[in-house]
Order: C-alpha cells, then sequence, then structure tokens
C-alpha cells in the first residue's frame, strides 16, 4: 500500500445518511478527519450531498472512494433502502477527481479492520482464532451487511456478499408468531427484514401484535432509547429478540463461510444499544449450534464501536490501487 500523498475524499453512504471526510495516510497510518454526516432526504442526489460537504472544507481532493450500501453492478449502486443512485460517472467528473472508486459499504467496513485503533474494538466473546482462517464481518444498520476477510500469501483479500437477504429461520416459538406477522407483508421473509432499522420497527410491531397489547409507533432510534431508559418493556423486549436473533444468524454465517478467524461486528445500531447488547442472549444463540458447538464457541468475537469505521477501508481501497 502506497502513501498518500494528498488527502483523500471518503465517504459512506448508507440508505438513511451519507457521512464524508478527508483521510491521509503517513507510515502506513490512516488518518481521518472533518468527518461530516449529511441526510439522504435533504439532498436530491449523492453528488449533491458531496458538494456540500467539499464546499466547508479547505482542501479539494482528486481522488475519492464512496462505500455504499448496496450490491455494485456495472459500477452503480441502486440503494435499497433509499431514492439515491450511485454512479461514477455523476461524481468522478463533476467532482473534478482523477481517480475514483466505489466499493460496498461492508467491503471498506471490512477493509478497515486492520487499520482500526484497538480502542475502536469492545470484546463480546472471547475465543481463539484459528490461524489462516477467514474472519467474518457482519452487522445491522439501515441493512443487514456482511463481508469475509481472506487471508491470502499477498494480504488480505475481501469478498463482501449479500447475506443479509438469507432467509430467516425462527428457533423459538415466538419467533414463529414473528415470522407469520412479517410474512403478511413479505411473501420472503429475510433475516435483513428484522435486523435492520426498519427490522427493529418489525418486530416492536409483531410484539404488540402477539401480546394483544396497544402498538404505540415508534422509530427505531426511539425503540432503542425506550429500552435503555426501561420505561417501555415491549421496547426493551423487542432489542433483546432482536440481538438474539443476529446471534443466531451470525452463529450460521460463521458455519456457512468457515470464519473461524473470528467475528466483528460492525453497523450502526450495536454500539448505540452497546450495554444491553452486552448483557444480550447474543453469545448464547451464537454458539446453540448442536452438534457444532464446540466449533463455533472455539471464535472469538468482537464489536467496532469507532464511529466512522468505513473510511478506513475506502481509504485503505483506494490506496491499493494506486
Amino acid at each position: 500500500m502506497k502513501a498518500m500523498a494528498d488527502p483523500i475524499l471518503v465517504a459512506d453512504i448508507g440508505g438513511t445518511n451519507a457521512r464524508f471526510a478527508l483521510a491521509e495516510m503517513a507510515g502506513g497510518r490512516i488518518t481521518i478527519r472533518d468527518a461530516q454526516t449529511f441526510r439522504a432526504e435533504d439532498f436530491e442526489t449523492i453528488r449533491d450531498a458531496a458538494d456540500a460537504y467539499l464546499e466547508s472544507v479547505a482542501e479539494k481532493p482528486t481522488r475519492g472512494c464512496f462505500a455504499a450500501a448496496g450490491p455494485i453492478i456495472n459500477g452503480e449502486v441502486d440503494f435499497t433502502n433509499s431514492h439515491w443512485t450511485l454512479r461514477a460517472a455523476d461524481i468522478k467528473g463533476p467532482l473534478k477527481l482523477s481517480a475514483f472508486l466505489i466499493v460496498n459499504d461492508f467491503y471498506a467496513l471490512a477493509a478497515g479492520v486492520e487499520h482500526l485503533p484497538e480502542d475502536a474494538f469492545v470484546e463480546v466473546k472471547a475465543g481463539a482464532p484459528l490461524e489462516g482462517a477467514p474472519r467474518l464481518v457482519i452487522g445491522p444498520g439501515t441493512g443487514l451487511g456482511q463481508a469475509l476477510i481472506i487471508p491470502t500469501s499477498s494480504g488480505s483479500k475481501i469478498i463482501a456478499t449479500e447475506g443479509g437477504h438469507v432467509s430467516f429461520a425462527p428457533h423459538t416459538d415466538e419467533e414463529i408468531e414473528l415470522l407469520k406477522f412479517t410474512a403478511r407483508e413479505h411473501s420472503y421473509v429475510s433475516v435483513e427484514r428484522l435486523l435492520s432499522g426498519h427490522g427493529l420497527v418489525n418486530i416492536h410491531r409483531a410484539l404488540c401484535a402477539i401480546e394483544g397489547a396497544q402498538r404505540v409507533s415508534l422509530q427505531a432510534n426511539e425503540i432503542t432509547a425506550a429500552a435503555i431508559d426501561g420505561t417501555y418493556p415491549i421496547a426493551t423486549k423487542a432489542v433483546d429478540m432482536f440481538c438474539a436473533i443476529l446471534g443466531c444468524v451470525s452463529g450460521d454465517a460463521l458455519l456457512s463461510t468457515g470464519a473461524r478467524g473470528g467475528v466483528v461486528l460492525g453497523g450502526g445500531i450495536l454500539p448505540k444499544i452497546r450495554d444491553i447488547f452486552l448483557k444480550s442472549a447474543y453469545c448464547e444463540r451464537f454458539t446453540d449450534k448442536g452438534r457444532m458447538k464446540d466449533y463455533v464457541d472455539a471464535v472469538p468475537v468482537k464489536l467496532i464501536v469507532k464511529d466512522g469505521a468505513a473510511f478506513y477501508g475506502a481509504a485503505a481501497a483506494m490506496a491499493g490501487r494506486q
């Protein structure tokens, strides 16, 4: 990886927010500065948001790498959870960038793992990583992202996946009722229908119906806030169920990929409910794999708690292609 001679424009584009920053590299170390967040609903296009950011900083970078929350098809990203579309041609020329890359947001998150400082993580579950095995990066935000870090003789290779769209498999009677409730509105119930911001709302709605309680219309951030405050029992139960299902899905993904090198949890939701999450049934459900319990139990799990982690990977992706 070559050193950056000038700042690079990095962005983390999700279904709800667009985050921009400038990245620099010196001595193999990436530094992120001047980070700002813009709401997707406030801008017609991603270029408009990028222009607004560049107007606020003195430097005008000539290279950029944007991490996007969605699959990249023919150099474009149509966001599942946003009105935006990201095309290289709409960004590179208008922003006067000599080099521009689009990468999947969880590709960027995975690429940035090795560049994050130690205090960017907290331990969720102890374990002994298997040398040479892949690592899994997974986490809920606007959607449920997933990527693999594959060790090779020439360095780590990142593989972004769409594992968030696998089928939801309930494991308790209550989760069966949750599946039935969600299936009334969606003929295919993926895990992302439950493990995302909208998914948390779906779980809360389902629990209100299952328990015959009058539903209070809450957004995801309101549900997590009520759970943290302990003021609304069904909100607390919804967050607990969310964490338990994530444990099950993470363990399934580990089995499917052989990611015995470790699991890294990311996304925007978990750091906000950190204390609840660390006391939840996540680890119990993560290792509840029958005959494969010992296989899964040996794997360590840690949570990224540092904001802007995808910026590091976007910068690393650009630096690696210079």
